[in-house]
């Protein structure tokens, strides 16, 4: 799994598995690695999407990021996997950006992820890093990890009878994992 995040803090217990702290390198490292696994019949996941830069407090402390910041130095090494090597899932991170919780930052999942790069595979989240069904199913992700705990029938379906939730974003979701899943046999 291409871990595409930039080394900004020497704290980030993550950075021995992280590319660089150059936004072009690590996008070019990442999408090599990308096309590397994916040449196999295998599905890669970018991860940890994005300015994840800190252990501590990981699933509360949130990294505020302006977006000229976010495009210029956080999010090329993601868009090159994604437009560059057509990568098959992006995992999101467990931080919030800017006060929201990557898997549920509709703004990430579905603004710039999905309609600005063209992102047509899964989304999918961290381990234990989904906090509400409703706000990760209307934030774009598609699948909770490693098991469902909020995206489950038992919270979805009252949801959307409910009108909380489309049935059309459940749609869509299923539509991503199958075709992804098709896709590498």
């Amino acid at each position: 799994t291409p871990a595409c995040n930039i080394h900004r803090s020497p704290l980030c217990g993550r950075n021995f598995e992280y590319y660089s702290e150059d936004p072009y390198l690590a996008g070019k490292t990442g999408a090599a690695m990308v096309r590397g696994i994916q040449s196999q019949h295998i599905g890669a996941s970018v991860k940890h999407f994005a300015a994840n830069n800190q252990e501590w407090s990981r699933h509360h402390a949130s990294s505020d990021v302006d977006e000229r910041t976010l495009q210029e130095i956080y999010f090329p090494a993601f868009r090159k996997a994604v437009q560059e090597a057509g990568v098959g899932a992006v995992m999101d991170s467990y931080n919030p950006l800017n006060g929201v919780h990557a898997t549920e930052n509709s703004w990430l999942n579905i603004d710039v992820l999905r309609k600005q790069w063209g992102f047509k595979g899964i989304l999918m989240s961290d381990w234990t890093s989904v906090y509400s069904g409703v706000g990760a199913a209307n934030g774009g992700l598609d699948l909770e990890m490693p098991v469902g705990k909020f995206m489950t029938r038992e919270i979805l379906i009252p949801a959307i009878e409910n009108g909380i939730v489309k049935e059309e974003t459940i749609d869509a979701k299923v539509r991503h994992i199958l075709q992804t899943l098709i896709a590498f046999g």
